[in-house]
């Protein structure tokens, strides 16, 4: 544009301080350009039009509103002021650059005669972008909180006739509770306006949510505040009812938690009953088909077992309430604990099961690592007819790799892919008595994936698999308590006396009929104190305890047997079991450095664990 063109219009009349004078054309009306989310040309007035000619094709619908911004600034002297809307849109005030300030734009073909000035508020709220914009648009004198213009969206939103909406104040439609942070925000000239999440009062009653996009503005000396608003009433009721609805899941998920806390430990006390009365009839029954009848029965009590134990696994990992702690401790104690487990039902079947120490202190959690071993040592004694098995360990840099190897059939090569998924059972027939549910391997995925251990498989038809577990090492373990041996005392050849210490009737009168055909002399306490008035008074103290680890009474089954042994003064061997599975309750239980066997317990694991304590060559083999 050439200099003659720039001095053809007159513009002395106009204010010279650019910040708050919008650009107007000879006509006297404002430039406005409005500008849409995308930040695209939606519509302009005929003053822009003028004012912006020698932008050429750049002012046009859904050019890009930045191209015509730079070059308005390089060929029309012109600068835009933006005024942001709620939906992401902008309001843009054409103004003269200061080194234009005191000249205009000559309109294409030569200069024009300026027409008589108005005002400019007027221009502004009488244009197309302020009346017919889809928002409601306001201004509001911030001094007096008067409405000074309203559009015909917040005419037509808000219900109130234009007469009596310019006849109110902006504190009007507000809840009278917002009255004190609507002052703040309006005497707040740092700040834009009004701008924020707000509640309104329609003309009904109504109350709904808004967004208001605000911004100060000053016109012929008067300082204003633009506002625009969005109902995000819908949005709210929304967030509402997520909130709630996250409120009744996290209650929900605290229901479960004790439910299944509850489910777990009062599911496995008839089943440890069931157990152990089945590990006592078996060296009560000679004739050869009541002994295959005990067995058939031992079996469906594992299968019973075994699909409490899946479900109740699966049901707790897919509601979340497993809490994963993990610890350093040393993996030497998980293997003696899986060797003291799957001894017993290793041997029933005539497999071999060694378990190689190993030294390294590994970070994990102890419970859950734990049951993934318990579920492949369980799925190695269950599919394995013959041979052996064997729980090893090795070193890879600063990981530990847990393998479990088996004699079993192996699996196809064909079938390595799915073996994790649910209910998988391979080529074993469903009547088999070795057939499981196929849960196992699905637990043990769910768990690694919940630990972030990476899990593995090799194996050949017809020769065995290897499952293995890689965990990270650590330098130092968990502190634990130094686990209590029996004492040396001159009648240990004699029948060992144990005292037992259970709440639950039936499993009580399950160990004792159990402990009793093994020669042991019992005393049978169903609470801490009637434990210490049975042993108050007998001549001997007891050589060791078995104790739930949930008693009905304040004390545990651990504050038990410590208390009785102070109180005797001896050293005193114990022996905790139970169904709990509370994290808390079986960290606990392992601190304390007495045995832990999981309900319900198999007659051969807690002979295993009894011998271990007393001595094997004290436990008769059977009814004499």
């Amino acid at each position: 544009m050439s200099d003659q063109n720039r001095n053809a219009c007159d513009t002395s009349d106009r204010r010279p301080d650019r910040d708050y004078a919008p650009s107007v054309d000879p006509t006297g009306e404002p430039g406005i350009v409005v500008v849409d989310g995308r930040g695209l040309i939606s519509s302009w007035n005929m003053s822009a039009a003028a004012l912006l000619a020698n932008a050429g094709t750049l002012l046009a619908l859904e050019m890009p509103f930045g191209r015509l911004e730079s070059e308005a600034r390089q060929s029309c002297g012109i600068a835009f002021r933006h005024h942001s809307m709620a939906d992401g849109g902008l309001i843009c005030l054409c103004e003269p650059l200061p080194s234009a300030a005191g000249q205009a734009p000559s309109p294409p073909g030569g200069s024009m005669t300026p027409g008589p000035v108005q005002s400019l508020l007027a221009q502004v709220t009488s244009s197309f972008a302020f009346t017919r914009n889809p928002l409601p648009l306001w201004i509001v004198d911030p001094e007096t909180l008067a409405f000074v213009a309203v559009n015909d969206a917040a005419v037509s939103r808000y219900g109130y006739p234009r007469e009596r909406f310019l006849a109110m104040r902006i504190s009007d439609i507000r809840p009278p509770e917002d009255a004190p942070r609507l002052l703040e925000a309006l005497s707040d000239r740092s700040s834009p306006g009004e701008s924020g999440q707000w509640r309104h009062l329609l003309a009904d009653g109504t109350v709904i949510d808004v967004l208001v996009t605000s911004e100060w503005f000053t016109l012929d000396k008067r300082t204003l505040c633009m506002a625009a608003v969005q109902d995000i009433t819908d949005h709210c009721r929304l967030e509402e009812s997520l909130l709630e609805a996250r409120i009744e899941a996290e209650r929900s998920n605290r229901a479960r938690s004790r439910f299944f806390a509850v489910a777990n430990h009062d599911l496995r006390q008839p089943l440890a009953a069931l157990s152990l009365f089945v590990g006592a009839l078996e060296n009560r029954l000679k004739d050869p088909t009541s002994r295959d009848i005990l067995r058939a029965m031992n079996t469906a009590l594992a299968t019973i077992k075994n699909l409490v134990d899946a479900h109740l696994d699966i049901a707790r990992i897919d509601a979340g309430t497993l809490r994963v702690e993990p610890v350093g401790h040393s993996v030497n104690g998980l293997l003696t604990r899986m060797a003291l487990e799957f001894a017993g039902p290793a041997r029933q079947k005539g497999l071999t099961l060694h378990v190689a120490p190993c030294s390294a202190v590994i970070r994990s959690d102890r419970d859950l690592l734990e049951r993934i071993l318990r579920n492949l040592l369980s799925n190695a004694v269950r599919y394995t007819a013959s041979g052996r098995i064997l729980l090893g360990c090795r070193r890879q840099g600063n990981r530990l790799r847990i393998e479990v190897w088996d004699t079993g059939p192996g699996i196809p090569a064909d079938q390595l892919d799915i073996i994790f998924e649910e209910f998988y059972r391979g080529n074993t027939p469903s009547t088999s008595e070795s057939a499981g549910f196929g849960l196992g391997l699905s637990i043990v995925d769910r768990l690694s994936r919940l630990l972030d251990h990476s899990l593995s498989v090799r194996s050949r038809e017809g020769k065995g698999s290897v499952f293995a577990i890689t965990v990270p090492m650590e330098g130092e373990a968990e502190v634990r308590a130094e686990p209590i041996h029996a004492p040396a005392r001159p009648n240990d050849l004699g029948r060992p006396r144990v005292l037992v210490i259970e709440d639950d009737v039936i499993v009580l009168q399950a160990l004792e009929l159990l402990l009793d055909q093994w020669g042991c002399d019992v005393t049978a306490a169903s609470g801490y104190d009637e434990a210490v008035e049975g042993v108050s008074g007998q001549a001997d103290p007891p050589d060791m305890v078995i104790a739930d680890f949930r008693l009905s009474g304040p004390a545990s089954g651990i504050v038990a047997i410590r208390q009785i042994a102070k109180m005797l003064d001896v050293d005193l061997p114990g022996l905790i079991i139970t169904g709990d599975t509370d994290p808390r309750c079986l960290k606990e239980a392992r601190l304390s450095g007495y045995p832990l066997l999981h309900k319900p317990v198999s007659a051969l694991a807690l002979r295993a664990a009894v011998a271990s304590l007393l001595g094997r060559d004290r436990l008769r083999d059977g009814v004499e």
